[in-house]
């Protein structure tokens, strides 16, 4: 029984995309893996095509589960994730890539050694055509999550309170741990399933930093990297404080999440202003550093076309 499932999300998905997405599988140096392809209501799946894309690599413990009609991510997932066996699930959509052709053998190194609950690697942007890596990266902080002086109280503040996420690309996750956060969250918000992270902050479910290149994430291409897309997300965001108001009543730091996050044109603007002050000062060391800053540019650019190149020399050959 494999220990990882590689769970692909997609919605009307780019063939060319989703092709390298699977290719960067078919690339791994193990085949201890199971796979399912969550799709969300496409008139295109490209189920069959990527089965037998897979098989003819080795890859034979696939799986597709299909919403219909259309629910958002959060309940694609959920429904992908219900579909899996394995005890760890890793998540990716058609465009992201694992970084490398040992990126798997390690993971299951790291849960073997360590069993995390959630984990998360280092992410190397990129953008395509042509492929090349672009700056980018998150969390800004991540020395909260230094595993010899993790600091769960700083990583709920910076979680709920200063918008200091980490990309859903590539994090690992125990799956039960995740359905029974994507159950809580799927009735209310839409697109974004991992503010599964912002839940287990509250809760005190420790979140595993590594520090190894494990994923491409492709940048501009998602649901949260234009501006009305940001936009959806601020409206998740809101419905994940109610979720998280209706079960953590009491907890201080979710409290003062929703006063400052629904701190809108209904208040004076006295007390607008006098909230975002006292909740999240702007000129705090933080915000400050957190504006100023000027994320790396991760990630061997040879490493990136080495996928563009086994998927289109795959594609030619058919």
């Amino acid at each position: 029984m494999p220990q990882i499932t590689i769970v692909i999300l997609q919605y009307r998905p780019d063939a060319a995309a989703l092709r390298r997405t699977l290719a960067s599988l078919a690339m791994q140096d193990t085949r201890d893996f199971a796979v399912v392809l969550g799709d969300d209501g496409s008139a295109q799946d490209y189920f069959a095509e990527s089965r037998a894309y897979l098989a003819a690599h080795g890859i034979t413990d696939v799986q597709t589960t299909k919403l219909q009609p259309n629910g958002g991510t959060v309940k694609n997932a959920r429904n992908a994730v219900r579909a899996a066996a394995t005890r760890w699930v890793l998540m990716l959509s058609p465009g992201d890539f694992l970084y490398d052709s040992e990126t798997l053998r390690w993971w299951l190194g790291r849960l073997q050694a360590d069993e995390p609950h959630v984990a998360f690697g280092r992410q190397a942007y990129f953008t395509p055509d042509p492929p090349q890596p672009t700056a980018g990266e998150t969390p800004f902080d991540r020395t909260p999550y230094d595993p010899a002086h993790y600091d769960a109280k700083a990583i709920r503040r910076n979680l709920l309170l200063y918008d200091d996420g980490i990309s859903g690309a590539g994090l690992v996750y125990e799956r039960a741990l995740f359905l029974s956060a994507l159950d809580k969250m799927a009735d209310h918000v839409r697109l974004a399933e991992d503010f599964s992270l912002r839940l287990f902050a509250v809760q005190g479910v420790r979140i595993t930093r590594y520090d190894r290149l494990t994923v491409w994430y492709e940048y501009g291409g998602g649901v949260s990297t234009d501006a009305a897309a940001r936009a959806r997300m601020l409206g998740d965001w809101r419905a994940m404080l109610e979720v998280l108001r209706a079960e953590y009543p009491r907890d201080r730091t979710v409290r003062l999440a929703y006063e400052y996050y629904f701190n809108d044109r209904r208040k004076s603007r006295l007390v607008r202003g006098l909230v975002g002050r006292l909740i999240v000062p702007q000129n705090a060391p933080f915000k400050k550093a957190q504006r100023a800053w000027k994320p790396p540019t991760n990630g061997d650019a040879a490493k990136l076309r080495t996928v563009y190149e086994f998927a289109e020399k795959e594609n030619a050959a058919e």
